[in-house]
């Protein structure tokens, strides 16, 4: 491939590199400024046969401003982000870390046992595990013919 060629791919692979982490960051709900004024923070869901684990991006957020509230199905996380205010200030060149109250409620793709939560907060993730619930025992209903 020509020298020439190759740098034009390299730089259309950047650009699509740029393009992805600006779509990613006009999810829909950054778009959306609540009328609290609080913000969202980014959530992971995967499943696996036995249990639902639920990734919340909290860096910075105090483990101590932090509550959960699990429902069947839906979990709602809540608390408030503060950074360290710098010494003295004499310019603001970015501000992109959102500060202050958050809120964030996610739908469960399956309904969960509310008495087999367990949560860990790591290196700035929150990291929610809930159990499936298992579901009751079936019955097979015999349908009568009318008339």
């Amino acid at each position: 491939m020509a020298p020439l060629s190759k740098k034009l791919f390299r730089e259309i692979h950047e650009m699509q590199m740029q393009t992805g982490r600006m779509l990613r960051n006009m999810s829909f709900t950054r778009m959306i400024k609540l009328e609290s004024g609080s913000w969202q923070p980014p959530v992971d869901i995967y499943e696996s046969d036995e249990e639902i684990t639920v990734y919340c991006d909290l860096a910075g957020v105090s483990k101590d401003s932090l509550e959960l509230m699990v429902a069947e199905d839906q979990l709602h996380i809540s608390g408030r982000r503060q950074l360290p205010k710098p010494q003295s200030i004499v310019c603001i060149h970015q501000l992109e870390i959102e500060l202050g109250p958050f809120e964030r409620t996610v739908a469960l793709p399956t309904r969960v046992d509310v008495e087999q939560v367990s949560s860990l907060y790591l290196d700035g993730i929150l990291i929610v595990s809930l159990k499936k619930r298992k579901v009751e025992n079936q019955i097979i209903v015999r349908i009568e013919v009318g008339g």
